[in-house]
């Protein structure tokens, strides 16, 4: 039996079913949490050999569980901060740099951005990650895989096309836990949704629907189903409990009252949907319902830290929206999250069994609220939400085995910073993150007033978004790439036809053996 390790003296919050929290000491063995107790010289004596780790002065909660993330933003982002959604696809920079990462050329260069990617990830406290790649072919996909787990993170990453499902059977070890993408609404069709159901079926992995991110998004599924996207996926038993549901930005209270009926959990982007100007998470609708949220940061930014903390803020600056408890919040961050990627069995709280996937916070500062060990749960969790950051972080445990934290360290630094100037200009690296072609209405605009919305908006849950500025003419005319990052206008099909889309044979067709 390897050595354990004690986790001594630290204030710790489980963040199980009864949010178990104070002055506790953690045995860890094998990589999985062996015991939790107050009784420190009991588990000295019943564990002999283990290595003390004193945490005196921390506060130490569970890994935190990014539950969706696109991966390749880690590179993009460079193009894409200070830009309203609805112009990513004629922004020059970003369209020529999502094409090069497509190549097979690039295949090193996917690697050193997804290592990079992940250390940023725990080093930010995050120890589980719901992945959403791009289109790479089956090469590329195994690089991506690779850069992954070099980290220790563990990931849930969604199979987009065939060329991925062909690399996940490949493995004969260590294959990640994967779902299947329903794909882009505008892409929906009676055949594509069965086909994928049944596809995700024989694999064994959930659906995932990336759905209602924007308002347009809503309205082709409407336009051509006449029903609204999670009463569609709902019609064809799409909707269940390990269905793993992304934004909802304009879901519907009826909606809404369909993924509770499912048991089933949301994973909301408010920062980044804030960021890119598409909306935000439905919260009203959703917490009416009490359906069970998740968090993810989605684009560019890895910090769960931050993403709570705008959670917790927005109500603030929001009228009539519901204000969530810090502990909420931080359930959000850690076991709804895992909940969500059907992982709560394995990780998102410290209970006996469980991954060791743990966060170290130092406490004791005097520019903190006082730790105490007769501290309640709510009152660690307003701790972690409203007063730390990833620069407090004191260690990460993952899989029983401390990281290193430094996101500094040389080589992985220079690496990173070879792969950016491959894709980037350097004028497109350091220009600030607001451009030249966004109008000040557009500009660092929020809609936080209810007054002037109308009563469709209020209807829909939340806020519909900013709308998008004018085209900029240095780029009109210009030849568009095929970028799977763009959810780009189709033409409209008629209601539920069956017909196949012009390349789900490419993606998921008929005559593929699943």
């Amino acid at each position: 039996m390897a050595h354990a390790t004690i986790i001594a003296n630290g204030t710790v919050l489980t963040c199980d079913a009864g949010n178990r929290c104070g002055r506790l000491h953690i045995v860890v063995s094998n990589g999985r949490f062996l015991n939790i107790s107050d009784n420190l010289d009991r588990l000295r004596d019943e564990h002999p050999q283990a290595v003390l780790f004193d945490a005196t002065g921390m506060l130490v909660v569970p890994g935190f569980v990014n539950a969706h993330y696109h991966g390749e933003s880690f590179l993009l982002r460079a193009a894409t901060e200070g830009l309203h959604f609805s112009l990513w696809k004629d922004e020059k920079p970003l369209q020529q740099a999502a094409t090069r990462l497509l190549h097979r050329s690039s295949y090193e260069d996917v690697h050193s951005i997804y290592r990079a990617a992940y250390i940023a990830h725990s080093a930010s406290g995050t120890t589980c990650v719901g992945e959403f790649p791009p289109h790479l072919d089956e090469d590329a996909f195994g690089y991506m895989l690779n850069g992954i787990a070099s980290n220790g993170v563990v990931p849930v990453v969604t199979l987009q096309n065939w060329d991925h499902i062909g690399a996940i059977r490949s493995l004969h070890e260590k294959k990640p836990r994967v779902a299947v993408n329903m794909g882009k609404e505008n892409d929906f069709t009676v055949y594509s949704i069965e086909k994928l159901s049944q596809a995700a079926k024989e694999l064994r992995a959930p659906l995932l629907a990336h759905i209602a991110e924007q308002r347009e998004d809503v309205e082709v599924v409407r336009k051509n189903f006449q029903k609204d996207i999670l009463t569609l996926l709902n019609s064809f038993n799409a909707i269940r409990q390990n269905t793993i549901l992304i934004h909802a930005n304009h879901c519907s209270d009826a909606e809404a009252a369909t993924v509770k009926e499912a048991n089933g959990t949301v994973i909301v982007c408010a920062r980044s949907t804030a960021v890119k100007q598409t909306g935000y998470p439905a919260l009203r609708h959703l917490a009416k319902r009490h359906v069970r949220l998740a968090l993810g940061t989605d684009w560019g930014d890895v910090d769960m830290l931050a993403e709570m903390r705008f959670i917790s803020h927005l109500p603030l600056v929001v009228p009539g929206l519901r204000l969530f408890s810090p502990l909420e919040i931080l359930r959000m961050a850690t076991i709804n999250g895992a909940y969500a990627l059907g992982l709560s069995a394995e990780t998102g709280s410290i209970e006996l069994g469980k991954r060791a996937d743990a966060v170290l916070f130092n406490a004791e500062d005097i520019r903190l609220p006082l730790t105490l060990a007769t501290s309640s749960a709510e009152s660690l969790a307003n701790i972690v939400v409203n007063h730390l950051s990833a620069g407090d972080i004191h260690a990460v445990m993952m899989n029983g085995i401390f990281t290193e934290r430094s996101t500094s360290n040389r080589e992985h630094f220079a690496a990173f910073s070879a792969t950016a100037r491959k894709f980037f200009s350097e004028e497109v690296l350091s220009r600030p993150q607001t451009h030249e072609h966004a109008t000040e209405q557009s500009r660092n605009v929020l809609p936080f007033s209810s007054e002037t919305r109308s009563q469709q908006e209020e209807n829909e849950g939340f806020e519909a978004g900013f709308p998008a500025t004018l085209r900029p003419s240095r780029v009109v005319g210009m030849a568009e790439p095929a970028n799977p990052l763009v959810n780009r206008p189709k033409p409209q099909r008629e209601p539920q036809k069956p017909e196949l889309p012009k390349d789900t044979r490419r993606v998921f067709g008929e005559d593929d053996d699943v």
